[in-house]
């Protein structure tokens, strides 16, 4: 994860993210290539290990791929034999294998999702407008301190406002990477980051400190905003990719809190819980 946490396109998912780019090619159906021991190899497994290990390459030459089905059967036999020795019983084999299941029945949803609802052009269009046609772009400089309890975050504002460094508050308290700076996030702009942080920035002048906490679903933030500067707007050629990435970040997490709010969570652990549910 990214050292700033509140930077949403940063957080949410990449390796989902990426996973929707697979090719559609993988839904075909698949021949059967070989039987080892009585278990297939089909062709779709085959296209599958040849793109992990050749960077997405699927046009290498039939002796390279004979190869390549060779070493699959080798994997086939040791996955077989550690089977026959009973490891698949290993209770951390055992997590291992269903962290793969679930992230690969995650990687498929995220698939479905992005090409069930394409992002069409003219909403790219129109979130580009919505971010670069107005009044002259802006981009922030900020710090800030990140907490779990809103409590703690109005402690820490009142102590600043009564003359307490905010560098040395952000390495003393801060839960994200930006505490080994002082809270400090570079220059960013506003479409970077979750919306209540934007908004917040976005409300105060240079110098100023928010006089309440913001909460983001990271936790709660202490914001102070030392500069702004004015950027020449992008070509929509230019930012096209990242406007269609955060648009589909933005309806996986919308379908992702429809998940949660209709889900029976239970925790069991009496750290698990987050401070707000």
């Amino acid at each position: 994860m990214n050292s700033n946490a509140v930077i949403t396109l940063r957080r949410l998912l990449p390796a989902l993210l990426l996973a929707a780019g697979l090719s559609t090619a993988q839904a075909q159906e698949a021949e059967v290539l070989a039987e080892i021991n009585g278990e297939p190899i089909t062709e779709r497994e085959l296209d599958l290990l040849v793109e992990q290990q050749t960077q997405g390459r699927s046009d290498i030459p039939p002796a390279q791929r004979r190869q390549f089905l060779q070493e699959y059967i080798n994997l086939m036999l040791l996955a077989q034999a550690g089977a026959a020795d009973g490891l698949g019983d290993n209770p951390e084999l055992q997590a291992q294998l269903n962290n793969n299941r679930r992230t690969s029945l995650a990687q498929a949803f995220v698939r479905q999702l992005t090409t069930e609802e394409p992002v069409d052009e003219s909403v790219m269009r129109e979130r580009y407008e919505a971010e670069y046609g107005g009044d002259t772009p802006l981009e922030y400089k900020a710090r800030h301190i990140l907490v779990s309890e809103r409590d703690q975050a109005a402690g820490i504002i009142d102590r600043l406002q009564n003359g307490e460094d905010f560098t040395d508050l952000a390495r003393q308290y801060s839960q994200d990477g930006s505490s080994e700076r002082g809270g400090d996030l570079g220059w960013f702009a506003a479409g970077d980051m979750v919306a209540p942080f934007a908004e917040a920035v976005a409300g105060l002048d240079a110098g100023e400190l928010t006089a309440e906490p913001v909460e983001t679903r990271f936790g709660w933030h202490v914001i102070r905003l030392d500069e702004t500067r004015e950027t020449a707007a992008p070509a929509f050629g230019d930012v096209a990719g990242q406007l269609r990435m955060r648009i589909i970040n933005e309806r996986i997490q919308e379908r992702l809190a429809t998940l949660r709010e209709n889900a029976n969570i239970d925790y069991e652990a009496s750290w698990a819980a987050p401070d707000n549910e």
